[in-house]
């Protein structure tokens, strides 16, 4: 494999997970009015498992296409559940939001049920 291809291989593997992250910082950043208010129990908390195990599901894609060493796996994880606890504690800056220590719980959820499905399926291709 050249080094142009294997650049093009992590720009189309890296790219969906990337431009995932971003639109959870960008919408993690509206301010409280621009979200809807109808507030469902349980519906939210959802919402943060369902977008953070996307991002995993993106991750591992990108994980298993550049063959990543399981010891990187679980520091890659890491530092994504640190990037959900920043999301969470930036919100603090945001009108009309709150920080709360159960949307960082649904969101590290997420990832710790994409991270078990890496773990699970890391041997197929």
């Amino acid at each position: 494999m050249t080094p142009g291809s294997k650049k093009k291989k992590f720009n189309r593997l890296a790219l969906p997970a990337f431009l995932w992250l971003a639109l959870i910082w960008l919408l993690s950043s509206l301010p409280g009015r621009h979200l809807p208010s109808g507030k469902i129990v349980g519906l939210d908390k959802l919402a943060h498992i369902t977008v953070y195990f996307i991002l995993g599901v993106l991750v591992n894609r990108l994980l298993r296409g550049l063959k990543v060493s399981p010891r990187k796996v679980w520091w890659i994880y890491l530092v994504m559940v640190a990037s959900a606890a920043l999301d969470e504690l930036h919100q603090f800056f945001i009108p009309q939001r709150s920080v709360t220590v159960w949307d960082f719980a649904a969101n590290a959820t997420g990832l710790g049920l994409a991270f078990a499905a890496y773990w699970i399926f890391r041997d197929r291709s």
